[in-house]
Formats: structure tokens, C-alpha cells, sequence
């Protein structure tokens, strides 16, 4: 495995891609996917090295969902082969050199390095191959950050306006990468408490759950399709929503949640982040710590952080109603382990015009 020192942090800007997603079992699979791109598309159309994206949500039972393609100059249709612009990424990057056999060991490195800095990703992990038809060459692995100290400021900024955003922050915009977990958590600490006093519950829920993980788009497209079919069959909005319910019970892409609907509202409950910690538990601390899903606060719940921290959390299940229902929703945390309670349970309130 590459020395950790090698590690990189990078901005890599927005870029027209062409793709394919597929089903991925086995890593020998990915050059014959790569070559297939390449081969249909034109002479002169790709303006950079391949990539895979491995999403760490699917439905899949067995193997990963895998999106690979190629930056390209132009828009590109053929067969299964899409384009679509992705979006500027801040990464962890670290070069792979070696048997391909040995990737996973320097992947888990670099994984180890940003959990020991309570860094978060956007639920998908990235490689970059320079020279792809050569399957001995070397391999940049990519960590994708998810940059929350970024986004709330941008959150701010959207829902209370520049000096708004001034007062929560006061001049302490962001952190450095290489924060420890301990920076992070005051840093978080002081702005959501100078948060409280500076906005509604309803702003502090719009800018703090616009910080959540990025749940994967095509999970989300399922969601919506689900709704729509089902809406379009029986008309009615409610009935829909209970089939997307229904669909999440069997898919094993929700698995990680308990959900529950009374009227117009979803009660959403989390299982633990590490349920054999979580069952082992000799003191409530323990418990709680061990049901925590945020790496910045699991180990300083009695430490003084804001519920509305929580709203992050909240963030997971806005995005998944809004995009099955097309229509805003609002998130209540109803209990936390921040508030000493044993579980963490969100209500969703959906939209009265459904």
C-alpha cells in the first residue's frame, strides 16, 4: 500500500462526461465496460482519463452500482451510453501502484486517513485510471469530500442572507482538510449555536438539512417512479406515497431505516450505525455512541452540540420525499441521541397539496 504522506487534496472542476452504469460483480469486469465506451464513441470526442464511481447505496443484494465513462468535448447518445455534466469534486487522492489484486488494501488506507479526520463522503468512491488499456498501471484513488462546513455556509447565505451568514459564522468560513475531529465538532458547536439565536426552526432546518449526504440519484429516481406509477393508477396522493413505503421494505437499497405513515406524516427511525456495538453496550452512552451515524459527534454527544445538528441527518429523508413526491417537504427531529434519547426518529410532514 502507497505511503500515506502521498495523499493529495484536489479540486477536480466539472466536466462533460459520456457513461454507462452497470451492475458491478467483479473488478475484471471494468476494462471490458471502458472499452466498450470507448469503442462507440467518435475519434477525438474523449479529453481525458477513464473513471469508475462505486456507489455505496444500491439494490443490489450482491456486487456495487458502478457508473464508468470517459470527460469527452461534446454530448454523446448511443446504446446504453449517456453524457451528462458532473459536477467540480473536492477528493482525497492517493496513486495506486501494483497488482490491481492489492487495490482494495490502499483504498482502505485512504479510508483510514479520512476517518481519522471525521472527513464524509458523498456515498460513492472513485478511481481514475490514466492509462486504462494497460491493466497494470498505476491507479489514483479518489476520496470523495463531502465538504459540510462549505455547504452550510452556502446555506447561510441562501436562507438568512450575507449578514446572516456573517453573524452564525463570524469570519470562521471554513476548515482546513486536515481538521482533527475535535476542530470539527467546535467548529460545528459554536456556528449552530450562534444558529439559534440568528434564525427560525424552519431556517435552521432548510440551511442545516441542505448540508446532508447527497443520496444517490439513481435510488432517488426509483422513488419518483414508484410514486408516479402509482399515483397515476389510483389517483390518490396518499395511496402512492404507501407504495413507495412498500418498495422500500423490499428494496435493499432502504434497508437502514424503519418507516412508519400517520396521515401526512412519515415517522422515520434509524437502525444503529454498528448494530453488534450497539447490542454490546454496557452504559446508555455507549448505546447512543454506537447508533450514531456522524463520525464528527458519536464520540462528543455530551458535549454540548445543538439538536438542530440533527437536521443534517434530516437531510436524508427531505431528499428522498421531496424527489418521490415533487413537492417541498419539512423534516422534524422528534428524538436524537443529542437529546439523550436512545434511537434517532424524524417525522416528515408532506405537503398538503400532494
Amino acid at each position: 500500500m502507497d505511503s500515506m504522506e502521498a495523499i493529495e487534496h484536489k479540486h477536480i472542476p466539472a466536466a462533460l462526461v459520456a457513461y454507462t452504469r452497470f451492475h458491478l460483480l467483479a473488478r475484471s469486469e471494468v476494462p471490458g465496460v471502458l472499452q466498450e465506451i470507448a469503442a462507440a464513441l467518435p475519434a477525438g470526442l474523449i479529453t481525458g482519463p477513464a473513471y469508475l464511481h462505486i456507489q455505496g447505496f444500491s439494490s443490489y443484494t450482491e456486487g456495487f452500482s458502478a457508473e464508468a465513462g470517459f470527460p469527452v468535448s461534446r454530448e454523446f447518445v448511443g446504446g446504453r451510453i449517456r453524457s451528462r455534466t458532473m459536477p467540480a469534486m473536492e477528493v482525497l487522492a492517493l496513486t495506486h501502484t501494483g497488482p490491481r489484486a492489492a487495490l482494495r488494501e490502499t483504498k482502505i488506507g485512504l479510508l483510514n486517513y479520512a476517518r481519522a479526520r471525521a472527513l464524509i463522503s458523498d456515498e460513492f468512491s472513485r478511481e481514475v485510471y490514466p492509462a486504462w488499456q494497460d491493466p497494470e498501471s498505476p491507479v489514483e484513488i479518489h476520496f470523495v469530500i463531502h465538504n459540510w462546513s462549505r455547504l452550510l455556509a452556502e446555506n447561510l447565505e441562501r436562507t438568512l442572507g450575507a449578514p446572516g451568514r456573517a453573524s452564525v459564522l463570524q469570519g470562521d468560513e471554513s476548515l482546513p482538510v486536515d481538521a482533527s475531529p475535535e476542530a470539527r465538532f467546535e467548529w460545528a458547536r459554536l456556528a449552530l449555536t450562534r444558529l439559534e439565536s440568528n434564525a427560525s426552526e424552519h431556517q435552521k432546518f432548510d440551511a442545516v438539512s441542505s448540508c446532508a449526504h447527497v443520496f444517490p440519484a439513481e435510488l432517488l429516481d426509483k422513488l419518483r417512479g414508484v410514486y408516479l406509477h402509482a399515483r397515476n393508477g389510483v389517483g390518490d396522493p396518499l395511496a402512492a406515497v404507501d407504495a413507495v413505503l412498500a418498495f422500500m421494505e423490499t428494496d435493499p437499497g432502504w434497508n437502514e431505516t424503519e418507516h412508519a405513515r400517520v396521515g401526512r406524516v412519515i415517522h422515520q427511525t434509524k437502525r444503529p450505525a454498528d448494530p453488534e456495538a450497539y447490542a454490546a453496550a454496557q452504559s446508555d452512552a455507549e448505546r447512543r455512541a454506537a447508533y450514531c451515524f456522524c463520525p464528527v459527534i458519536r464520540a462528543r454527544l455530551e458535549q454540548g452540540m445543538p439538536v438542530s445538528y440533527c437536521y443534517c441527518g434530516a437531510g436524508w429523508f427531505r431528499q428522498q420525499w421531496e424527489t418521490a413526491t415533487g413537492k417541498p417537504v419539512t423534516v422534524e427531529v422528534v428524538r436524537s441521541v443529542l437529546k439523550g434519547d436512545p434511537v434517532c426518529e424524524f417525522a416528515t410532514h408532506l405537503a398538503e397539496d400532494l
